[in-house]
């Protein structure tokens, strides 16, 4: 599968005729472990760490140990710190872990199970993972893979791991390999779905989602992302129609209730779309979506400018980094022909400078506040974007016959 030349290394070496055997020491320490024998093991692999220094298997193991003992944080700096090491030699740790390990089962005096090996890194791999140690945890995972490559469960827990780590390309081929293992694994379909739509690949989202609730038709965020990517291509009443299961399957998901309104936004049911995303806020009054959301139902009800744009400005304060937001507020005061109007059209921009019709309200904006070659710029970017914009056309020959 080619997985571990793609984290936390660079060079891969085929042979690692340079493994330490000890004696047989190690497969000693790791045999008590896999029986749960874990003090006696932990002071095995102690002892050998402190024998042979440059050793890697006994203190990654030692730190398996540790984290089921709840010392996470040690282990994970163990983790970093053999991955220091493993660089120095121009090699990942992963790579130098799950050959050396290789090396010691071949010779091992006695018989050692692979798949509970596999088992006992996932499992370190889970509590680094649970304390918030993703990247650290992936190496575990990634070795889990390197001895069980057929093992659907065990790549999952990669795939799922490299996409939080938005390490899109190698989260893909790690799900579609365990796809290939087991079609109906459910987890990896799932995960994959959610990959698809992160990516904006809609259409293979929804394919993979439908697998999904086919398999699982209770699982309430299967329905409520399906239901999302259907609203993503505008096929509005099969989103309403998951959405609405999944805020029945899970009543109390804030999420849902955004999905809900955006729907019934779209749908021009506004009542409905402000009852969804006020509900969303009593849940969570931390979702800046919902406050959107709850601003451009307001606004299309042609409400109180005020409250629009205190709906608009409490989700940038949650969070400013969505450009949909900034360009509302823009186009808001810029209604007003306020100044402030044109910094949240920039902050968008710097966000997403593809984003629909950006430049064009942009553009206007700076019309309106008299900065015309600003504006000349911003609609012929609109135009490069869209060239069958018949108003910026309309602006641009308009303002070519006009004198400067």
């Amino acid at each position: 599968m080619g997985l571990f030349s793609k984290l936390f290394g660079s060079k891969v070496t085929a042979d690692k005729s340079a493994a330490k055997l000890q004696d047989g020491d190690f497969i000693t320490a790791l045999s008590m472990q896999l029986h749960d024998e874990l003090d006696p093991a932990l002071d095995a692999y102690l002892d050998i760490a402190e024998e042979f220094p440059n050793d890697t298997l006994a203190p990654f193991f030692a730190a398996a140990i540790k984290a089921g003992k709840g010392n996470t944080a040690e282990a994970a700096d163990t983790l970093r710190l053999l991955s220091r090491n493993a660089a120095v030699d121009g090699e990942s740790l992963s790579l130098a872990i799950t050959q050396e390990l290789f090396a010691q089962l071949n010779h091992g005096p006695t018989p050692v199970s692979v798949p509970a090996v596999a088992e006992v890194l996932v499992s370190f791999g889970l509590l680094l993972k649970k304390e918030g140690f993703v990247q650290e945890s992936a190496v575990c995972f990634e070795i889990a893979a390197g001895l069980a490559p057929d093992n659907a469960h065990v790549l999952h827990k990669l795939g799922d791991t490299l996409h939080d780590l938005r390490i899109y390309d190698y989260a893909e081929s790690v799900l579609l390999d365990a796809l290939k293992c087991a079609p109906n694994h459910w987890e990896s379909i799932y995960t994959y779905a959610v990959l698809l739509q992160d990516l904006g690949r809609n259409e293979e989202a929804i394919f993979h989602y439908e697998q999904a609730v086919r398999l699982n038709p209770n699982h309430a965020n299967c329905q409520n992302n399906l239901g999302a990517a259907l609203l993503r291509t505008n096929r509005l009443e099969e989103a309403l129609a998951h959405c609405t299961l999944a805020a029945a399957l899970d009543p109390a998901s804030p999420f849902v209730k955004i999905n809900l309104g955006n729907i019934h936004l779209l749908m021009q049911e506004y009542e409905a779309a402000r009852t969804c995303f006020s509900e969303a806020i009593a849940l969570n009054d931390r979702l800046a979506l919902a406050y959107y959301g709850l601003g451009s139902v307001e606004q299309a009800l042609k409400s109180d400018h005020g409250r629009i744009r205190e709906l608009y400005l409490k989700a940038i304060e949650i969070n400013p980094s969505i450009p949909e937001v900034q360009q509302a507020l823009g186009n808001l005061l810029a209604a007003e022909a306020d100044p402030d109007a044109l910094s949240h059209f920039s902050a968008a921009a710097q966000l997403n400078p593809n984003l629909k019709n950006l430049h064009r309200d942009l553009g206007a904006a700076c019309f309106q506040m008299g900065r015309r070659e600003e504006a000349l710029k911003h609609m012929r970017i609109a135009l490069e974007q869209n060239p069958e914009d018949v108003i910026v056309q309309e602006i641009l020959v308009r303002e070519a016959e006009t004198p400067a």
